[in-house]
């Protein structure tokens, strides 16, 4: 239970003090009554005081008191959920780490001025989904598309030269993974509800920037280039650890390299997006630009956003404190001929069952959900997972915002083996999550799910949850989430080996079945010796389907998976080879 005005509780002590101190009082002052009137002749001096009744009205006046002060700091529990529309856009930001944003021609430097303009501009989009691309001579996906602003400004902070370590500048590579991320992770299907933002100083070493900028225009996309540097250029500092400069980047022939912004490359770009191109010289004055000239873009509608609010339960605190105070009403000292006492009594027996029943029928329905939860928990831990399933659901109808009650039903329809609902809860889950900022429970969400394929055999889709799985577990701080999601990695990852060696092994005694019957029939001697050569490498395959086979323990994973780094980077050395060998490389890296 939660309370959504927390200060009203500092009532409460006081309100217990001052009862407790009036029932002092009162109890003093029967002892000095006492010592003048013996208590026995109460009844005879005084008829018209009884202790009870008094006990009673104290007592209901306190409590009904009490439940006031709890009603004014308004007692929460239970979710509801409001589904709206919002009108947005999808907005990549694809931010140059080259060297040459180190340089200080604008203060305190090209870098540092980016960054200072994307937390502008944040804050003039409060509907769009930002992502973040950052490049060199390579790019990548920093931050994907996301409307939590917050995670977008702690991720552009901490981006520098650092994060890529093949330097230079590439346009045409950030462009190209900019159109990908789009595809994979946009949310409205209309190319004009989506956006590009270059930030750059223009230098480009690459060949593909303006083939891309024509794929841009070709995409749909809006694309608007911002440049930021000094025409009279700076050289290129180089600090430590510490920030401390020590000295200055240099070319091959020793002297120090003098980085310009490239305004003209940037125009010319942009043109042939089909964009627009601007200065970068004051952040708030380009944030303000940029932002109308994406107003003008148009946005598209996006998918459904649902906003979940937890219910006021102050109602039942007040209906009972209005019960209890009438109670105090009508337990007189006097016997009214107005009201008998049977009359009392049945008025206010029929006040409280009155007041008892007054929530409204969605809360009513609220409190129902948690009921059926209940019982679908003890059906979970006793193993009955169909009953607990359908009383999840049960329970999930009466709350549908509820991503925990959707969850739960995932597990338990997963424990009873109907993997291919389990897995449409668990979607549902994720999303919920990700809507509510809670990226925990999506961690948790995409785990099951990960593993739920691997069970249903989707060994493709496996991979992918589990390693959305990891990405979101490391985000969220669960280190004992990304182990697992992990190790179930590897295991889709073995799973996924054996099942290309079996195809491999299929594809082989195809060839050999199709062979056999083509070729004419040999000699002995031949077929003997061309027997033994494809039995050769039919061991070999033997061999590995017996390393992929059982379950790995942990030292055996890890080998593998220091075994797949290497093999990365031979293919990486081997294809960085072959790329020199094709085209002259150029000397600058910056």
């Amino acid at each position: 239970m939660n309370f959504a005005n927390p200060r009203a509780l500092v009532l409460l002590p006081i309100i217990i003090a001052l009862f407790i101190a009036f029932g002092f009082l009162f109890a003093h002052r029967q002892r000095k009554l006492a010592s003048w009137i013996q208590r026995s002749l109460w009844p005879t001096v005084i008829p018209e005081f009884k202790k009870r009744i008094f006990t009673l009205r104290f007592y209901s006046l306190a409590i009904s008191i009490f439940l006031v002060s709890l009603a004014l700091a308004r007692p929460q529990w239970g979710e509801r959920e409001e589904i709206f529309r919002s009108e947005g856009m999808d907005i990549l930001v694809l931010l140059d780490l080259s060297n040459s944003m180190s340089a200080e021609d604008v203060a305190p430097s090209r870098l540092k001025r980016a960054q200072t303009f994307i937390k502008k501009l944040l804050t003039q989009l409060p509907n769009d989904r930002v992502g973040i691309v950052g490049f060199a001579e390579s790019a990548y996906l920093a931050a994907p598309l996301t409307n939590d602003f917050g995670y977008i400004i702690e991720m552009a902070d901490t981006l520098n030269p650092t994060a890529i370590q093949n330097q230079g500048t590439n346009i045409g590579v950030a462009i190209e993974a900019s159109i990908r991320a789009f595809e994979r992770g946009a949310e409205d299907d209309r190319k004009t509800s989506r956006a590009m933002i270059l930030i750059t100083d223009g230098e480009d070493f690459g060949k593909d920037a303006k083939k891309a900028a024509d794929r841009v225009k070709d995409f749909g996309a809006g694309f608007l280039v911002v440049s930021v540097g000094s025409t009279e250029g700076a050289p290129i500092p180089i600090r430590n650890e510490s920030g401390v400069l020590q000295t200055y980047k240099k070319d091959s022939s020793g002297k120090p390299v003098l980085t310009r912004v490239n305004k003209d490359l940037a125009a010319e770009i942009a043109s042939l997006a089909g964009g627009k191109y601007l200065e970068l010289v004051n952040p708030d004055d380009a944030a303000f630009t940029v932002s109308k000239q994406l107003a003008g873009m148009g946005r598209g509608s996006q998918k459904d956003q649902k906003n979940v609010t937890r219910i006021d339960r102050f109602q039942y605190f007040l209906a009972f404190a209005l019960a209890f105070y009438l109670l105090h009403l009508f337990c007189g000292y006097r016997r009214s001929k107005l009201w008998p006492k049977a009359i009392r009594t049945k008025v206010v027996t029929a006040s409280i069952f009155a007041l008892f029943f007054l929530p409204t029928l969605t809360q009513a329905q609220t409190f129902d959900s948690y009921l059926k939860s209940r019982k679908a928990l003890e059906e979970y831990k006793s193993g009955d997972f169909e009953n607990s399933a359908q009383d999840y659901d049960r329970a999930h109808n009466g709350d549908r915002g509820n991503a925990t009650l959707e969850f739960n039903e995932a597990t338990a329809l997963a424990k009873g083996k109907r993997t291919e609902e389990a897995i449409t809860h668990f979607q549902e889950s994720t999303k919920k999550s990700l809507n509510e900022g809670d990226y925990e429970s999506a961690a948790r969400s995409l785990y099951n799910e990960g593993v739920t394929q691997h069970e249903a055999k989707n060994m493709d889709d496996a991979y992918d949850r589990l390693t959305k799985a990891i990405e979101m577990a490391r985000i969220s701080k669960q280190p004992e989430l990304e182990k697992k999601a992990r190790e179930a990695l590897v295991a889709v990852a073995e799973k996924q080996q054996q099942q290309k060696d079996q195809n491999k092994d299929e594809d082989k005694k195809e060839d050999q079945n199709s062979k056999d019957k083509a070729e004419p029939k040999e000699g002995k001697e031949d077929k003997d010796s061309k027997d033994k050569k494809d039995q050769q490498p039919q061991r070999i395959d033997t061999k590995k389907r017996d390393f992929h086979s059982g379950t790995l323990s942990k030292d055996v994973a890890e080998g593998i998976m220091n075994d797949l780094s290497d093999r990365e980077k031979q293919l990486y050395n081997k294809r960085l080879k072959e790329q020199k060998g094709r085209e002259a490389p150029h000397e600058k890296d910056w």
